[in-house]
């Protein structure tokens, strides 16, 4: 994983999972439809790698019925000289949610669950709390669609990567209190890594099996994935090595508490005989191992306002849509320590691609693009459809909308400042615009639905919340709600002010420390000077020094260290400061002082005063990020 580790999850199912073809995948290099040069490829692949210092990548191409290329570029292991192959088991983090997803809807397909199960009802020692439980229950398919408002698994969770051997109900049980609906379930998408384990976890009981055991049996084999594994795999020469961000430091193995949402290791290889059974909705070399339904149903978001409105572009049961060089793909990334990958495929094109590299960085986005590009030239883009709905119904899109759906509910004190979007009509054209940047047209598909230009379907939707407010779901921030640009302003306002007095007292500082060293401002009390300096100061030094302290982001703050004691003790300090420079400032001395001196010592004083509010209500005095 990367600074925030992520991972993924969903659902399964079964018929009478007849076992796959076991041979060795051909390799054609001939194929009727799809027309590759393997070689060039592999060249171009391997100057992105050289370019970003990657040490490898594995890579699968497929088609309907074959393997048009499994293999790798580069090295799997740098020390020993090791090329990548076929076979090298790559962590593929969230990815790992997909897998999860079919061994759920493998329960599904036996009868033994039902999504729409509240989790209470299957699992009720799991801890999460849900204020809205009476009428919008946490249910299977809402922790797996990501809907069930939980925050992501927190610094604390991602940081406990030292014990292989922890089962799903001790990961679960290690910190319930990041599982705490922050809205009614099966309204809004916020990505949680602990939903796809939650999901797991009631495979678990349903089947009194662990659920890796269950995955191998229903998932795994019938798929003919023999190395692919949750665990550490036992043959230690098939894992290749993760990279820090030089390349050559070798990357811990984390063995994360949320296994199921991204702790797989597979190969190419085998990655491509999933990406041929998805394809082919279901069916593998002949054998069918799941009905085209539940492909279907695992492709489809249905717990989000705009599922219950009937659109269909989202998170679906790990897995989700998106567009790939014109066309409309299925499929997950994932990112874990000294990996990322991803995989996507269409089943309309008859084509799939897997990409890992082992070292993480945004050159996983370029492989997969030029992979894409590639399977998908032959293949003509399809047009996207337009609507002609009229100016006065554009108009009640426009306006300007704040994300509402953060997936750290912490960094949201700082995101609501910078996680807003603008809708305006401009002669007839919607167009769409993050705060500060380019405005991109919206191009209506219905009244309520609209796609960019130059793609195929819909994916930013205008719906309407449980409260009646206007939600722009899709968008660069996610799911945002209509607010008052004079409300904004004012925000923006305040904010601003609070800042620059903050900082003015340290740009203050040096000069009536002079004038007290050549004599001067001597009827000035020292409280009235020092208080609101030694606040201001703290607040900055609280939230800037951990970021000097830190060498790995999640462990600094998931765990006791140098950088999580100073946001505790710092931010405690600042509400203690606060508290003197107020009384310093406000009370009434006996000696005359200057009336500018004094204001301003009291204006900072307000201004630490609205900090501390602030953040109080936010959760961030006294956060001790290691047990929170």
């Amino acid at each position: 994983m990367e600074v925030l580790r992520a991972i993924l999850a969903v659902l399964a199912c079964a018929l009478p999972f007849a076992v796959a073809a076991q041979e060795p995948d051909p390799t054609d290099r001939d194929p009727a439809r799809v027309t590759i040069d393997v070689e060039t490829l592999k060249a171009e692949i391997q100057e992105i790698i050289d370019e970003n210092r990657i040490p490898g990548a594995s890579v699968a191409l497929v088609d309907r019925d074959r393997t048009i290329w499994a293999g790798g570029v580069g090295k799997a292991d740098v020390a020993a000289g090791v090329e990548v192959t076929a076979d090298h088991l790559f962590r593929i983090g969230s990815i790992s949610k997909s897998f999860t997803a079919l061994a759920v809807l493998h329960a599904v397909e036996d009868g033994l669950l039902d999504l729409d199960t509240p989790v209470r009802e299957l699992a009720p020692e799991v801890a999460f709390t849900n204020r809205w439980r009476n009428t919008h229950p946490v249910t299977v398919a809402t922790v797996m669609e990501h809907t069930a408002g939980f925050d992501d698994i927190h610094f604390r969770e991602y940081a406990k990567v030292d014990d292989p051997g922890m089962t799903l109900a001790e990961g679960l049980a290690y910190n319930p209190g990041s599982r705490v609906s922050r809205w009614p379930p099966g309204t809004h998408m916020s990505y949680s890594n602990s939903g796809p384990s939650i999901a797991a976890y009631v495979v678990e009981k349903i089947t009194g099996e662990t659920f890796e055991d269950y995955v191998r049996e229903r998932v795994f084999d019938p798929l003919g994935m023999e190395t692919s594994t949750f665990h550490f795999p036992r043959d230690a020469a098939l894992p290749a090595k993760g990279y820090e961000a030089d390349g050559v430091s070798e990357a811990r193995y984390d063995h994360i508490i949320v296994r199921p949402s991204g702790g797989m290791n597979s190969s190419s290889r085998e990655m491509a005989r999933y990406l041929r059974m998805m394809i082919n909705r279901g069916t593998l070399d002949g054998v069918r191992l799941l009905a085209p339904e539940t492909i279907a149903r695992m492709e489809t978001p249905t717990t989000t306002l705009a599922a219950r409105a009937g659109f269909t572009y989202g998170y679906g049961l790990g897995n989700f849509t998106s567009i790939v060089n014109g066309h409309l793909f299925h499929g997950h990334n994932g990112g874990i320590t000294g990996f990322a990958s991803t995989s996507a495929y269409s089943s309309d094109l008859g084509v799939g691609f897997f990409v890992s590299i082992n070292r993480p960085g945004s050159a996983i986005r370029d492989i997969a693009a030029l992979v894409g590009e590639r399977l998908t030239a032959g293949f003509e883009k399809p047009q996207g459809a337009v609507a002609a709905p009229s100016d006065e119904e554009l108009r009640t899109l426009t306006g300007w909308y704040q994300g509402v759906t953060p997936r750290q509910q912490l960094a949201h004190a700082l995101s609501r400042f910078f996680v807003i979007e603008r809708v305006t009509l401009k002669a007839g054209r919607l167009l769409l615009a993050p705060l500060g940047g380019e405005g991109r047209e919206l191009v209506p598909v219905t009244a309520a639905s609209f796609r960019y230009e130059n793609e195929p379907v819909a994916r930013v939707f205008g719906v309407v919340d449980d409260e009646g407010d206007p939600i722009l779901q899709g968008g660069p921030a996610g799911n945002s709600r209509k607010v008052s640009g004079a409300w904004l302003l004012f925000r923006f306002a305040v904010a601003a002010t609070t800042l620059s007095l903050l900082i003015s007292a340290l740009l203050f500082a040096p000069v009536w420390a002079l004038v007290k060293v050549l004599g001067g401002m001597q009827a000035i009390p020292l409280p009235t000077l020092l208080f609101p300096l030694l606040a201001a100061l703290t607040i900055i030094v609280s939230f800037v020094l951990p970021f000097v302290l830190i060498s790995d982001a999640v462990q600094d703050l998931g765990t006791f260290s140098g950088a999580s004691l100073t946001i505790f003790l710092g931010s405690l300090v600042f509400a203690a400061l606060t508290v003197l420079s107020l009384h310093a400032t406000f009370r009434s001395y006996a000696v005359k002082t200057s009336r500018l001196v004094r204001l301003h010592g009291q204006l900072v004083s307000l201004a630490c005063t609205v900090t501390l509010v602030y953040l109080w209500s936010n959760g961030l005095i006294g956060l001790r990020m290691w047990a929170y």
